[in-house]
């Protein structure tokens, strides 16, 4: 029997360096808050650190903004996570519309 691998349905882009505070901070409330309240299998946390010379591209765009935390192109927070229950919101909406994006894109195959 063969065992179907499930790929995360949403990836959470997380920008961030090493020495920024606001980068700890910010990753003591994102972390805990996406593990309470989604299902890790289909929802993930990319950390990206933006002082890795792979990631140059993100840190000409980031480099006075960091923390910043973004699902596809939409930005969801930058600097500091204020608002936890809107964080919440946020992703609980682009994951439904993921879901249903995929829905259909099944059945027009």
């Amino acid at each position: 029997m063969l065992t179907k691998i499930i790929s995360p349905i949403l990836t959470i882009r997380f920008f961030s360096r090493p020495t920024c505070s606001l980068c700890i901070d910010a990753k003591e409330i994102l972390y805990p808050l996406v593990d309470e309240n989604f299902d890790s299998s289909l929802i993930k946390v990319e950390e990206i650190d933006i002082d890795q010379p792979q990631n140059k591209e993100y840190y000409d765009l980031y480099k006075n903004d960091v923390p910043v935390c973004m699902v596809d192109k939409k930005l969801i927070f930058k600097h500091r996570l204020l608002d936890e229950d809107k964080f919440i919101f946020d992703i609980d909406n682009l994951f439904k519309q993921k879901q249903n994006q995929q829905q259909t894109n099944k059945q027009n195959k």
